[in-house]
């Protein structure tokens, strides 16, 4: 009798998760709560605009890396997908750009140039990520002495300088350093509560061209993906949110949905973490690291995206993250003093010929946005458009004919990742990389039920895209190990 799999949720983890166990010959079915594939990963397109919602640098785009092979097996890249690497992060810092170089030794000779006074500091850091540069990033640990030989031959770099980093976090590392300039630029490219491991495997990865953005960015890289899975057999349900799993005697019998409940042999849910504990389990059930981490980890802060299709190109580099001295009121009360800036332009598909695709994002709070959004749509809409009007006018006060370019606008605030993919307190990437978090591992596994794994970003601190798409794989690999 064939045996079947409900997975709840349809982001790259549950995709993931299906097309592994499509290709071992077990039906699948998927029930995603949106009307359509990717969770986060996705993009919105507005009048042949298209608009980033997930993808700014995806770690595993080289050929030569494990991550880039499981991204060809699920079909997230193609052998022809072309993959763009920026050579610079743009850094406003008391009025002044710094151009930060992405590669190796500009990088090195920048940060000196930055500040004589840490030449030795500087150089055993550079000499660290170099390391990092020139290693393989191994996508898991060896399963035989054949793998580990070969981890250990091309995996030194990365088996040397990350253990030294893991459990120290940034703030540890750039406090000794004694030039504030070169202290708050470091910082700017990674927040000091992370863990330094973070930050040199972010240089590491970028610089080494293992971390780059797929042109078609995150609709491209979802439709792949999906289509791979349904080309396999395997079942899509949407705007199908999954009101409860079924468990009866340490065993899922199915799921139900919509008031419909479907039988199944085995159940993977890669969606909201504290959704899936709180409700669909109904709270009966204990994750030890996860309910713990979910009470006092902190997580990633709710995010807000303002994107503007332009009918002009201004030749605005990649990202750059500009100063607000004045600030901008995000919700009322709630004040920011800077942005990132990311233009699309080296994407062709991002936007109409000769026009541009163009996002500023910020931090956001939930609370004001979700509780307006359920109160009063239309008053809802119309703040959205205020603040999009706020954006614009700041933009434009550092490009200069910016506002007036301005053919198309859309507005994600930290309601609209709630609304449409249920993130727990708005949390676009889970739990923050510290060093307690990194150090804490999460087990795909509940105890009390024997048919049941989870997956996705909330299974690993600091998310990604190459660890969603690893975790529904594994969490496969679970089930099929139970249904043989």
């Amino acid at each position: 009798m064939t045996k079947k799999v409900a997975i709840i949720g349809a982001g790259l983890a549950g995709l993931s998760a299906g097309i592994y166990l499509q290709k071992s010959g077990i039906e699948t079915e998927i029930f995603e709560m949106a009307p359509w594939a990717g969770g986060v990963c996705t993009a919105w397109v507005r009048q042949g605009y298209r608009f980033e919602g997930c993808i700014y640098w995806m770690v595993g785009t080289h050929p030569d890396n494990d991550f880039y092979n499981l991204y060809r097996e699920v079909g997230a890249l193609d052998a022809d997908t072309v993959i763009y690497n920026t050579d610079t992060t743009n850094q406003e810092l008391n009025g002044v750009i710094y151009e930060i170089p992405l590669r190796m030794p500009q990088f090195r000779e920048f940060l000196h140039s930055i500040s004589a006074e840490d030449t030795k500091r500087i150089d055993a850091f550079c000499d660290d990520v170099d390391a990092m540069v020139k290693s393989k990033m191994p996508s898991k640990g060896p399963a035989n002495l054949k793998e580990l030989l070969k981890m250990m031959r091309e995996s030194q770099g990365f088996l040397k300088v990350m253990p030294k980093y893991l459990k120290m976090k940034m703030s540890d590392f750039v406090e000794p350093f004694h030039n504030e300039t070169l202290k708050a630029l470091l910082y700017h490219l990674m927040p000091g509560e992370f863990s330094m491991s973070a930050m040199v495997m972010m240089l590491g990865t970028r610089m080494s061209g293992n971390a780059g953005y797929p042109m078609g960015g995150a609709l491209e890289v979802t439709r792949r993906i999906e289509a791979n899975y349904t080309e396999l057999g395997g079942k899509l349900h949407f705007q199908s949110k999954v009101d409860q799993v079924v468990v009866e005697n340490g065993q899922v019998t199915g799921i139900q949905t919509n008031g419909v409940f479907f039988p199944a042999d085995y159940c993977i849910i890669a969606s909201d973490a504290h959704d899936a504990l709180t409700n669909l389990l109904g709270d009966k059930y204990v994750h030890p690291q996860l309910n713990e981490m979910l009470k006092t980890a902190p997580l990633f802060e709710p995010l807000a995206l303002v994107s503007f299709g332009l009918d002009k190109q201004f030749g605005i580099p990649y990202t750059t993250n500009y100063e607000i001295p004045d600030g901008i009121e995000v919700a009322p009360g709630t004040i920011i003093h800077g942005f990132g800036v990311r233009s699309f332009d080296f994407d062709p598909s991002a936007a109409p010929a000769g026009c541009s695709s163009v996002m500023v994002s910020f931090s956001a709070p939930l609370d004001y946005w979700n509780d307006l959004r359920k109160a009063d749509l239309v008053e809802y809409k119309k703040q959205k458009q205020a603040l999009a009007d706020r954006v614009a006018d700041a933009v434009d006060r550092r490009i200069p004919g910016f506002k007036k370019a301005i053919k198309v606008t859309d507005v994600a605030t930290p309601a609209t990742y709630v609304h449409l993919v249920n993130l727990y307190q708005g949390s676009f990437e889970g739990f923050l990389p510290t060093p307690k978090a990194l150090a804490t591992p999460l087990s795909k596994t509940i105890p009390g039920i024997t048919n049941l794994a989870m997956c996705g970003q909330w299974l690993t601190a600091g998310g990604g895209i190459c660890t969603a798409i690893l975790s529904g794989k594994e969490a496969a690999e679970l089930g099929q190990c139970r249904l043989k």
